[in-house]
């Protein structure tokens, strides 16, 4: 009897989790750049097998709970989207901007910033670099090109200071003030060989602790574009209808099983 309540209330945890994943997507289809993320169930038994199969023992064959094995992000890459705002740059290949988390004060000249309320959801580390494929940016107080709510953009040489907002950028990321004068090269960073991202919050990455990462080779730079999101709404809504009608037939069992068990230990009770 147990069993199946630990089995029914598992299947409940899993949909739930999968609708919060779901919704995240949902929520940041419109964030630039934003990453789609899954959730990867598997079952206890598995679990336990995967652990103990070094011993080559088998941990019996019964499956008493769903469990989630991990939740992975989708880099696949959607299109781009023309905003004919200087300060929007899209990544075509592979790549992300490298940013230095600070306490950053928008100078919003243009006024037209499409994340001019986002802060991302994680807590930053002040001085941390942290990776994303959202190029949306604005410039601070002090002239340096910034991703709103995180920090400074970085460029070869280190944060890259623009001064205003009328600056060109070339495909190869280089970056020139409105008189030609070459300012930087915006540094495009990708994982190195058997180095993994760790997700941050909603559109930021960070290398694993001790990871290095590499300069993008395979990239190229549009300015006055940004990437759209790799959310697809259809697939998301029909995938957010199936997890809850999963999470109501498991919730249905479980009031079922209960009041099953409660007959039982009823009828137990008039026997004695």
């Amino acid at each position: 009897m147990y069993q199946g309540f630990y089995t029914i209330a598992s299947g409940v945890l899993m949909q739930e989790r999968a609708i919060d994943v779901l919704s995240n997507n949902m929520v940041n289809a419109n964030t630039p750049g934003y990453k789609a993320t899954r959730l990867v169930g598997t079952t206890f038994e598995e679990q336990l097998l995967r652990v103990e199969n070094r011993k080559a023992e088998v941990i019996g064959k019964s499956v008493p709970i769903s469990v989630i094995s991990e939740v992975p992000t989708r880099f696949d890459s959607d299109s781009l989207v023309q905003t004919e705002r200087a300060l929007d740059v899209a990544i075509n290949g592979e790549g992300f901007f490298r940013i230095r988390a600070t306490n950053v004060n928008v100078d919003d000249a243009d006024g037209d910033a499409t994340n001019a309320d986002d802060a991302d959801d994680a807590l930053l580390e002040d001085g941390q670099y942290y990776l994303t494929r959202n190029g949306n940016f604005d410039i601070d107080e002090e002239g340096y090109l910034v991703l709103r709510g995180v920090g400074r953009v970085q460029g070869r040489t280190g944060d890259l200071m623009v001064a205003r907002s009328t600056i060109t950028i070339d495909a190869n990321g280089a970056v020139y003030a409105e008189n030609g004068q070459y300012l930087d090269t915006i540094d495009l960073i990708v994982p190195g060989e058997g180095e993994e991202l760790e997700r941050v919050g909603n559109s930021l990455f960070q290398l694993a602790e001790g990871a290095e990462g590499a300069q993008a080779e395979q990239a190229e730079l549009f300015q006055g574009q940004l990437e759209r999101s790799n959310v697809d709404m259809n697939r998301e809504y029909t995938l957010v209808m199936e997890a809850q009608r999963a999470f109501q037939a498991c919730s249905t069992a479980l009031q079922i099983l209960d009041r099953v068990n409660q007959q039982a230990a009823q009828q137990i009770a008039a026997l004695s």
